[in-house]
C-alpha cells in the first residue's frame, strides 16, 4: 500500500486565542510578526516583554518527526555551515531513539521550539494518555530537558502556532480554562519562571484572538459576547500585564473581517475586502485603497485575500496570499505597502507534488530570509497504527538562504542548506 504524508512543520502559522471564537462566526485573523520576521535578534539576560523566536543570528529550531520510529524530533539549522540535523551532539546517534538530545519519549509531540535566551529553550508538546500540552526549558543544545508547566483535562495550553512570550524571567502563555458546569470557554494570562516553580495567573482573557507584542503591551483581538445589539462587536486590544489595557479599533460582524500583524511600533491590517493601513498605539493611523487586479471578494469567482500566517511583514510591507473564493490553495502571493496601497507581485514558487506553493518564508537573517524552495517525494517504510509496515512518501523539503534583494526582484538564486534527514522548518 502507497501514501503520500506531507510532512510540513506542526508549528505553522495560525494563531490560537485563549478562549474559543464565537460559534457561527467568521473570526477575524491575527498573524504574529515582530516586524522582524524571526529575525536574527541578540538575546539578552534582561530584556522586554517580546514574542519568543524559533531562530537568532546563528540558526534557526524546527520541529520535526521520525517516520521509522514514530518520534517528535528537534532539529537544528546551522547557518554557519549551511547544514540542518536533529539537534543531537553524538556523530554515532541514528536520531530513532529518547535516548537522544532531538527526540521526545514516545507518546509526545512537539509542537513548537522557541529561544528563551542565549542559554535556554523553550518547547511546547503534549503528552500521552490525554495529550494535554506541555511545556519544557531545556539547554540551547537539546540537553537538561526540563518540565516547566502541564496542563489539565480542564486547564490547558493554547497551542495554535504556538505564541509564547519572555521578558527575560519569565515565559508567558494563555491557557484555555473549562468549567464543567458552564459550556463557555474562558482563558487565563499565565507566566512561569524559565527556571521553574509556581504557574501566576495574571489576568483573565475571554474570547480572544492573540496578535503580539506592542510597545511591551499584549495585542489581541477581542470579541464582546457581552455586546446586547448582538452585533458582534470586535475590539483590537493591547493589554497591560495586569490586566488594564486599552481598545485600538473597534468594528462590528457586518464590516469586513480584518487581518493584523505588528511591525515594530505599528500595527499593520488588511480587511477582507482588500483595503488596508496602520495604527499606532499614539493614535496615529493611515488607510489606504488598493487597486487588485482581480474582484476581492467571498462570492463565485472571487478572490480572498489573506495575510500570509507565518510571515505577514517583511521590510515593512505586507505579504498577502490569494486563494480562490472556493479553495484554500494559494495561487499568487503580492507585496503590499500599507503607506501607498502599490502592489507588487512576487513570482517565486515552488511545486509539492501537483501543488504550485508561493515560497515559505522562516525566518529573516540579516539581509536574507530562511525559506522552503522545493519539495521532493521520497519512498520510506513506515509503521502503521495496526503494525504493520507501509509504503509511504515523504515529504522532503529543500531549504535554502535567499538575499531578500534576490526576493524582491524574483531570482531564485538559493544557498542550499544540506539537510542530514527529511525535514521541515
Amino acid at each position: 500500500m502507497k501514501q503520500r504524508l506531507f510532512c510540513l512543520a506542526l508549528a505553522a502559522a495560525l494563531l490560537t486565542g485563549c478562549g474559543a471564537a464565537p460559534a457561527g462566526t467568521t473570526p477575524d485573523t491575527a498573524a504574529v510578526s515582530s516586524g522582524r520576521g524571526e529575525e536574527a535578534a541578540e538575546t539578552t539576560a534582561s530584556t522586554g516583554l517580546h514574542v519568543l523566536d524559533s531562530g537568532d543570528a546563528q540558526g534557526f529550531y524546527s520541529a520535526g518527526s521520525s517516520l521509522d520510529a514514530g518520534l517528535s524530533r528537534l532539529n537544528y539549522v546551522d547557518y554557519a555551515t549551511l547544514t540542518a540535523a536533529p539537534l543531537c551532539a553524538d556523530p554515532a546517534c541514528t536520531h530513532n531513539s529518547d535516548t537522544c538530545t532531538a527526540c521526545l519519549p514516545e507518546g509526545q509531540t512537539l509542537y513548537g521550539v522557541k529561544i528563551f535566551n542565549e542559554d535556554r529553550l523553550v518547547m511546547m508538546a503534549a503528552r500521552s494518555p490525554d495529550y494535554w500540552p506541555v511545556l519544557y526549558t531545556a539547554a540551547r543544545d537539546g540537553s537538561d530537558r526540563q518540565l516547566l508547566y502541564e496542563g489539565s483535562a480542564t486547564a490547558y495550553l493554547s497551542v495554535g502556532d504556538t505564541l509564547l512570550m519572555g521578558d527575560g524571567a519569565y515565559v508567558y502563555f494563555c491557557v484555555t480554562e473549562e468549567d464543567p458546569e458552564n459550556q463557555a470557554l474562558s482563558g487565563g494570562l499565565y507566566r512561569i519562571p524559565v527556571t521553574g516553580g509556581e504557574a501566576q495567573r495574571l489576568f483573565t482573557t475571554t474570547n480572544h484572538t492573540m496578535v503580539g507584542v506592542v510597545d511591551g503591551g499584549i495585542l489581541c483581538v477581542f470579541y464582546d459576547l457581552t455586546d446586547p445589539s448582538g452585533a458582534g462587536a470586535r475590539h483590537l486590544r493591547l493589554y497591560a500585564t495586569d490586566g488594564s489595557y486599552t481598545d485600538l479599533m473597534s468594528w462590528t460582524d457586518a464590516d469586513p473581517a480584518r487581518s493584523f500583524a505588528v511591525d515594530g511600533d505599528r500595527i499593520l491590517w488588511m480587511a477582507e475586502s482588500g483595503a488596508a493601513g496602520w495604527l499606532k498605539t499614539d493614535g496615529s493611523s493611515g488607510q489606504v485603497s488598493v487597486e487588485w487586479p482581480f474582484t476581492v471578494g467571498t462570492g463565485e469567482g472571487e478572490k480572498l485575500v489573506n495575510l500570509d500566517s507565518r510571515m505577514p511583514v517583511l521590510d515593512g510591507q505586507l505579504l498577502v496570499n490569494v486563494t480562490g473564493w472556493d479553495s484554500d490553495i494559494v495561487t499568487d502571493r503580492y507585496a503590499l505597502n500599507p503607506e501607498t496601497g502599490s502592489l507588487t507581485p512576487l513570482p517565486l514558487s515552488y511545486m509539492a507534488g501537483e501543488l504550485k506553493r508561493p515560497l515559505d518564508l522562516a525566518a529573516v537573517v540579516g539581509d536574507k530570509v530562511l525559506c522552503t524552495f522545493a519539495v521532493n517525494y521520497l519512498p520510506v517504510s513506515s509503521v502503521a497504527e495496526d503494525g504493520t509496515t507501509v509504503e509511504v512518501e515523504q515529504a522532503q523539503a529543500r531549504i535554502g538562504l535567499l538575499s531578500l534583494a534576490d526576493f524582491w526582484a524574483g531570482n531564485p538564486n538559493y544557498e542550499e542548506i544540506t539537510c542530514a534527514m527529511p525535514m521541515a522548518l
